[in-house]
């Protein structure tokens, strides 16, 4: 009854009789005996995508299977660098994501966002991380990964909610015996970005081979590596035109400044722009060319992030009886992931004292004065008129200089030290059950129970508090105005109270790089931190069987399963007063989560072999499953599906799905408070805008942009970065996904399997933040052709400005108002043959895009991001892709080349022209091998980036690290090496 028997093996030997419908990517260890396999060895299989066991089951669905033979091969210490290689995924967060970031590592099955891929471990849920239900891979016990099964299209019917794009399920050893002890260690070609791992494997049978306990233990340490260890990386860089209209990438930065710069209303020689020398004075700010005064954000910003991770997993199986059987799981995992940016950049509307402040050289103030300087207002906040109608400074000394001035101000305050964020991430989870069969029938049951909690500790470092940065500006003066100078000169604050801080007031000295004194740092600092928990229960029972006993199609008995599952998950947010209040300058405010909700899912399905052997019919089957789930949330719902396969002979098999999948709202998306965050996006009433005629303008000045104010440097987006405050809104409703797959499989001789299959995912309904986003909001607001906006709208009205025109915020709210869909064909062949006296195997997996779009809300322009990449689509998100491997084997030792071609893909922004519209195409050679030291060890070691290809290089379309890392390759040329043990 509980036969080992794994899903690989099985779904190796379909391949080899060539019915396979599922996808084996794993190489085989050709220095290894072949298995004689006997036909009363085979015994009935789950393959994931049903819940239904049967003797050589294949999929209706295209199923890829990464095999251990794999991670072992290309030394995937953290599974996710595996995942992002395979076709069907696009890369989620993993070891280069810094910013945008958050410590964990994900999946993203076709694109379609980590919230609709559902992970699985051993077909039961894994406990999710973030708000949003999002699982970090991190988690995952990678030593005792047997496989990784990727079934791609809905699987709601069979799974619930969230498997959308589709299910990753890591089937982890059983049954394990002995000591297998595994060390590796890798590192670039410049001696750095090393990864060190080693994990411990213990396993052994009891009471007479009834029962079986396995511990593994795994830590990784991956070493930080700075974005200026690479010439990509080290300098951010812009689009650039040259006098003739051609483009280039220059150094470019934030205007934010170590110096202070203000951009405002200043002497025509200043050019609407001035930073401040280090004595106090002012000039005007450079900003183009070669040597500009932007400030390079760049090299203190982690490539790589540091991480050191630990994992710990239990498990166990005892036979009670011939027909009871109790299992259990338990798991660890912690996983400590720092993330680093440049010193906090506080952009902020500010009061400062101005006339005789020691800190700014006289000539400046009166620039200043006459640009920025205060007038004089009455008790109701109104200004003060003389005769003329004119206000009157405010000048208690009458010298003509204004006693303040107030003004946007933009600083690099490099004294405060760089942000930093530690994030500890900690897992454990439960698992019990008790399975078995009903007497000596066919009949099965599996009956469970998974508890499992994360809790992320966050400590931020480097931000500062916006009120005391105010506070430090506004120096103590006397009844006629003058500052108050202690005897060596120094000033003091108007108001010497801590604020909330740990030391009293001190006077800033803003004006000038490196003047901030280490009293004031210490003043501005304030230290937040956040803790967050994630909490599952997970109830279930299913059974399983066929109608052998009573009753049979023409091609065999009936199978059926049928279940239910209680699912039970909440999540809470509790960050400290500063982060939750949003008044801090540095990292995003963020407001405290709490939200939870429960569901009962009931499950049928049902497996019909319609027909079997006869001729061009060697089976004919029919799969059905229908899910009915229960939400505190959204209600009642709906999944099903209908799939089947035609096996013409043992040559020929065409097969066919349709599912109905949902996605019920997350708790983020639910509950989730108003929270800032920073997407790329430009001001379309900036210098940098692509429209700048005078239908855009008068949009512009009509939504509280100054007339003088347009179309210049003052509106230009920070790092060209827009704050977005976005939150959650409680009455979303479920999104519906029509997916559709057919396809063939083809297998003209044993050693040649081949199939295509096109897929087709529509999705209704589905939750996006107002307008599409930040992005979409700025270009169909301020485009004047387009009826759904312009002066009045409600998507200028989501756009708020600060007095000097520059735009303060955009407010995104969650919406059932999407749509998206995807189409393509899969394709798969592997192909086997003796050479040189070895064993060779050809593996070749690809994806062919032909539509990923999206329609952010109903009459809205639908974006096809298919071949691009962006500001608006992402990662680049090619028409084309594959990975392909030849492996080659004799006695001892293995071998394995692996080409991985990423297709050409345009940028999304048809409006602007920037230096890397093409990305061209791309392709990474790996070479690795395996050689086997007698029974008990084995050594390998490969090359990764064999050719050392570059990552291309890009301005404003940038995602972090002037390119997107996580699909191309910013380390370049990597070298490992591993040794395993086992007894």
């Amino acid at each position: 009854m509980f036969t080992n028997s794994k899903l690989a093996k099985s779904v190796k030997l379909a391949c080899a009789f060539g019915a396979v419908a599922a996808t084996g990517i794993s190489v085989p260890a050709y220095a290894q005996e072949d298995a004689q396999v006997e036909e009363a060895a085979v015994e009935k299989v789950q393959v994931v995508g049903s819940r239904i066991r049967k003797v050589d089951f294949v999929s209706n669905a295209p199923v890829a299977t990464v095999g251990i033979e794999q991670f072992e091969l290309t030394n995937s210490v953290n599974t996710e660098a595996l995942l992002n290689t395979l076709p069907q995924t696009i890369p989620g967060l993993d070891r280069s994501s810094n910013n945008p970031g958050g410590g964990i590592a994900t999946v993203d099955l076709r694109g379609l966002g980590t919230n609709r891929t559902l992970v699985l471990i051993d077909g039961v849920r894994a406990v999710p991380t973030t708000s949003g239900g999002t699982v970090d891979i991190n988690t995952i016990p990678a030593a005792l990964i047997e496989n990784v099964e990727v079934l791609t299209g809905g699987a709601s019917a069979v799974y619930g909610s969230d498997a959308v794009a589709g299910v990753v399920n890591f089937a982890l050893k059983k049954n394990f015996e002995g000591v297998d002890f595994n060390t590796s260690f890798e590192t670039t070609e410049e001696g750095d970005a090393e990864i060190w791992n080693g994990s411990l494997t213990l396993g052994g049978n009891f009471a007479d081979d009834r029962g079986n306990v396995v511990v593994s233990m795994q830590y990784t340490e991956r070493s930080a590596l700075f974005a200026d260890s690479r010439d990509i990386s080290s300098v951010a860089l812009t689009d650039a035109a040259n006098a003739d209209g051609s483009l280039f990438l220059e150094p470019f930065g934030s205007s934010g400044v170590p110096g202070t710069s203000i951009f405002t209303s200043l002497p025509d020689n200043f050019g609407g722009a001035a930073i401040f020398n280090q004595d106090g004075s002012i000039r005007p700010f450079v900003r183009s060319g070669a040597e500009n005064d932007f400030y390079n954000f760049a090299p203190v910003n982690y490539l790589q992030l540091p991480q050191q991770r630990h994992n710990i997993t239990a498990m166990g199986h005892f036979e009670i009886n011939d027909t009871t059987e109790v299992y259990m799981r338990g798991s660890f995992a912690n996983s400590d992931v720092p993330q680093q940016l440049a010193a906090t950049p506080i952009f902020q509307t500010s009061t400062f004292t101005l006339d005789g402040n020691p800190f700014i050289d006289p000539a400046a103030q009166q620039i200043l004065s006459n640009a920025v300087g205060d007038f004089q207002r009455d008790e109701n906040g109104e200004f003060v008129l003389d005769a003329n109608g004119d206000r009157i400074l405010a000048d208690l000394d009458g010298d003509g200089i204004a006693d303040t001035g107030t003004a946007f101000l933009r600083r690099r305050l490099l004294e405060v030290g760089p942000r930093i964020v530690e994030d500890d991430n900690t897992m454990f989870s439960m698992l019990a059950g008790l399975r078995g069969s009903f007497g000596d029938s066919a009949w099965t049951y599996d009956t469970y129970f998974q508890t499992g909690r994360v809790n992320q500790n966050s400590i931020q470092l480097g931000n500062v508090n916006r009120a005391r940065f105010d506070q430090a500006l506004i120096l103590a003066t006397d009844e006629a105005g003058n500052v108050v100078l202690d005897a060596d000169g120094n000033p003091s604050c108007a108001n010497t109270a801590a604020n909330g801080s740990l030391v009293s007031c001190s006077p800033m000295n803003l004006f000038g790089e490196g003047n901030i004194s280490a009293d004031a740092a210490d003043f501005l600092r304030t230290r937040v931190n956040s803790t967050s928990e994630y909490e599952q229960k997970l109830y279930g029972f299913n059974i399983s069987g066929d109608t052998m006993d009573f009753f049979e199609l023409p091609g065999g008995p009936i199978g059926i399963a049928f279940g239910f599952e209680r699912r039970e998950e909440s999540f809470s947010f509790d960050p400290s007063q500063d982060l939750a209040a949003g008044t801090i300058a540095g990292f995003n405010g963020s407001g405290p989560v709490a939200g939870a909700f429960d569901v009962n899912e009931y499950f049928v399905e049902a497996y019909l072999p319609l027909v079997e052997g006869v001729e061009f019919a060697e089976l004919v089957d029919l799969e059905l499953a229908y899910r009915y789930a229960d939400w505190s949330t959204v209600g009642g719902v709906n999944a099903y599906k209908i799939a089947g396969s035609w096996t013409v002979n043992d040559t020929l098999r065409f097969r066919s799905s349709f599912n109905r999948a949902v996605r019920a709202p997350n708790i983020g998306e639910l509950f989730s408070p108003q929270n800032e965050g920073f997407p790329p996006a430009e001001d379309p009433c900036s210098s940098k805008a692509s429209n700048q005629s005078d239908a855009v303008r008068a949009i512009c000045t009509a939504t509280g942009v100054p007339a003088d104010a347009v179309f210049t440097p003052t509106l230009d987006a920070v790092s060209g970065q827009t704050r977005q405050v976005s939150g959650g809104n409680p009455n979303l409703q479920e999104e519906t996904a029509d997916t559709m797959s057919v396809g063939f499989v083809i297998t003209p001789m044993d050693e040649l399997s081949v199939s295509v299959d096109y897929f087709d995912i529509d999705i209704e309904d589905a939750v996006f933040g107002f307008g599409g986003g930040t992005n979409n909001v700025l270009s169909t607001c301020y485009d004047p052709s387009n009826e759904l906006g312009g002066v009045g709208s409600a998507f200028c009205d989501v756009v708020n400005r600060r007095p000097d025109g520059s735009i303060d915020f955009v407010e995104i709210l969650s919406q059932n108002v999407g749509s998206i869909k995807l189409t393509g064909v899969d394709i798969v062949a592997d192909y086997a043959m003796e050479v040189a006296g070895g064993d060779m195997r050809v593996n070749y997996l690809a994806t062919y895009t032909t539509e990923s779009s999206f329609q952010s809300f109903a009459g809205s322009e639908v974006i096809d991001c298919a071949g691009t990449f962006g500001n608006t689509c992402g990662e680049p998100t090619p028409e084309y892709v594959h990975r392909m491997t030849v492996a080659w084997g004799m006695d001892d030792f293995d071998v394995q080349l692996l080409w991985r071609f990423i297709g050409a893909t345009e940028d999304d922004d048809e409006g602007t022209v920037y230096f890397q519209e093409d990305t061209g195409s791309f392709s990474y050679f790996d070479l690795s091998g395996t050689y086997h030291i007698g029974e008990n060890y084995r050594l390998n070691a490969g090359i990764r980036n064999l050719a050392d290809r570059e990552a291309p290089r890009f301005g404003g379309n940038a995602e972090q690290s002037n390119t997107y890392p996580a699909t191309y390759d910013v380390f370049g040329r990597t070298y490992f090496v591993g040794i395993s043990a086992s007894f």
